[in-house]
């Protein structure tokens, strides 16, 4: 797995913008609303109505296993090599939108890959 420079190796942080507003779920990435999980100072974890409701079973899930890991994995590297062929580097300030929406397309579709690739070995 590549990793970018500067970024998270989990993509749906923070979960709170500069004025302490929910933003992204922290467990699926959707539209978040004001109920955290975390009980330590800083990000707060917000989560979406689906996942507030699930939050019993979530709360038994301390980590991505190791299909969700190897689909991150792919991402990952999907969006490394996009912006090794696209030349323009890893400032997405630099981005217009079609460049933005490109790369996120080239991480979605890299994850769905890898995804597919590990689950054809999976025991069930």
């Amino acid at each position: 797995m590549t990793k970018l420079p500067g970024k998270p190796i989990i993509p749906f942080t923070p979960t709170v913008d500069a004025s302490g507003d929910p933003t992204t779920c922290f467990c699926c990435g959707m539209r978040a609303v004001a109920l955290g999980i975390n009980h330590k100072p800083g990000d707060p974890q917000y989560l979406c109505r689906r996942c507030i409701v699930a939050i019993d079973d979530y709360k038994k899930i301390r980590a991505l296993d190791q299909y969700e890991l190897a689909a991150l994995d792919g991402g990952v590297d999907a969006v490394g090599e996009w912006i090794a062929e696209r030349g323009i580097g890893t400032e997405l300030s630099v981005y217009d939108e079609l460049d933005q929406r490109m790369l996120v397309k080239a991480a979605w579709e890299g994850c769905a890959r890898r995804l597919r690739e590990v689950l054809k070995e999976a025991p069930f």
